[in-house]
Order: structure tokens, then C-alpha cells, then sequence
């Protein structure tokens, strides 16, 4: 999708997180009068558009779905229309069903409603969309496709920095050290959650480990980080936290991250603790 109009929407304008990517970073609508006005989405951890905001940071739109993208709710807080689903789907609001370019996706089963197009070559499950819902993606409604370990994140990610002791800080801990050291850990960095808010990121680090709850927390945008030289890479954990995890790097590895993780204090904003 790069643009869309009709008689009762404004010309909008998609813009994406990367030329070759689905997930959506911002739309410009065109009124009657040619004023523009910037929308900006706030994605799931798979690219499903949670919230739309408008220049102020006021939410315009928002949605929560289910695991399969079922939706549990929806509100418009001003008259706007956000049809945009998983990576690569439209709703259609008559049926309910995603467009997904090659095929219609149904999200109350989570399944296509039409057959693979190759049948039997793309394998016996003629209907799967995606072995799951959170780090599967399938644009053209032809081949899933794992979210790639090491892919940086959107600017507009959130990450959470998460202490079990004291405030939060960005030294790297003996086993990040060890990894490190073994060439285990590359490129370097500091584990971080993503998450949409300081509840969730608590929620699931509590979660994880009961028994080590967390005693402050600190916020950061992705795109905030990028300008001081930081970077945040996808980085599904074995463990505990699993796709919620992620890395916060620097471009020149280690030894820039020690000497210029004093700036991260000036971006990371202090939500608990």
C-alpha cells in the first residue's frame, strides 16, 4: 500500500520503516483543502499498528487484537480511518477478512481463506498463515517469513532498560562480558525489552523472573538513540523474555559503547525507580 484515496477519505500517503519493509511508519493525509497533516503509527512487535498520533503525540486511533490479529477493541478518538493489519494486510470492514495481495487472511482463525496458490508444494497445510502470529510475517500471502535475528527496529520502538537492583544502567553484566569475550555477543550490547509501555515491560520481566522483580525501569525510542550513535537490533532470547528482547548497540562496538553510554542517561527517561 503507498497511497490511497477516495470520495470520503482524504488522499493518504504511506511511508515505511524501510524501502523494503511492511511495516508502517507514518501516513500524510491530504484533505479537500490540500492541508497536510503527518500521522504517525506505533507498531506491535510483528508491524501491526497499535496507535496512530498526530504531530502533538495525541493518539488519533488505537487498537488492541488478539494473537492472531482479531480485534478486541477499537477506538477513533477523531473520525479517522486505520485499515492497515499484520505486515502486507488491509482490512476490508465489509467481510471483516485481511487483504493479503495473493490471498484473503481471516484473523477470528487465523488462517488464509483460499489454498496456497502452488498447493502441495508450499506444504501440507494448505490454509497456515505462519507457525505464529508474533515473529512470522507474510506480506504477499505467499511465504512467512521469520523476523531475522539482528534486524534493527523501527525508530518508533520502544525499549525498557530493566534493574532488579538499584537504578538502572547500562554496564555490561559478568555474562554479557563472558559472551563478549568468547566472540558470543557480537555485535556487543546491553539486553533491553521492547515493549508499548513501562507496565508491559514490567509485566513481562516480572513474568519471566518472579523471583528477581524489577526496581526501576527506563524508556527510550529507538529513533531518539540513532541520534547519539546507539543502536537497537531484534534479538529473540532463548529464555524467558523470547521475542520480547532486544539489544542496544553501538556502531563502534564495545569500546564505544563504555566511552559514550553517559548519553543514553539523557535519553532513557526514568518511569520507575
Amino acid at each position: 500500500m503507498i497511497q490511497e484515496t477516495g470520495p470520503n477519505h482524504p488522499t493518504s500517503l504511506y511511508i515505511y520503516t524501510d524501502q523494503n519493509s511492511y511495516e508502517p511508519l507514518a501516513r500524510i493525509d491530504t484533505d479537500g483543502n490540500q492541508e497536510q497533516h503527518i500521522r504517525y503509527f506505533h507498531t506491535d512487535l510483528n508491524g501491526c499498528p497499535e496507535e496512530l498520533t498526530d504531530a502533538n503525540g495525541e493518539i488519533l486511533w488505537e487498537c488492541s487484537f488478539q494473537l492472531w490479529g482479531k480485534r478486541i477493541h477499537e477506538i477513533e478518538h477523531e473520525p479517522i480511518e486505520q485499515n492497515l493489519r499484520y505486515q502486507g494486510q488491509y482490512l476490508d470492514r465489509e467481510t471483516g477478512l485481511h487483504y493479503n495481495t495473493f490471498r484473503y487472511y481471516d484473523p477470528d482463525i487465523g488462517r488464509f481463506t483460499q489454498p496456497d496458490p502452488i498447493g502441495l508444494l508450499g506444504g501440507f497445510n494448505l490454509y497456515q498463515y505462519a507457525p505464529n502470529g508474533l515473529t512470522w510475517v507474510d506480506p504477499w500471502g505467499l511465504t512467512d517469513t521469520l523476523l531475522e535475528k539482528g534486524l534493527p527496529l523501527s525508530d518508533a520502538t520502544k525499549i525498557y532498560r530493566i534493574s532488579t537492583n538499584g537504578h538502572y544502567g547500562f554496564d555490561f553484566n559478568p555474562r554479557e562480558i563472558e559472551a563478549i569475550n568468547k566472540g558470543k555477543l557480537a555485535p556487543p550490547g546491553v539486553s533491553v525489552i521492547r515493549a508499548n509501555s513501562v507496565d508491559e515491560a514490567t509485566k513481562i520481566w516480572n513474568g519471566a523472573f518472579p523471583n528477581r522483580p524489577t526496581t526501576s525501569v527506563g524508556e527510550a525510542k529507538v529513533v531518539d538513540l540513532r541520534k547519539i550513535g546507539f543502536d537497537v537490533i531484534h534479538d529473540p532470547s532463548k529464555g524467558k523474555l523470547g521475542v520480547n528482547h532486544a539489544r542496544l548497540i553501538q556502531s563502534e562496538g564495545i569500546n564505544g559503547f563504555n566511552t559514550n553510554k553517559s548519553k543514553l542517561f539523557g535519553i532513557f527517561k526514568g518511569c520507575k525507580g
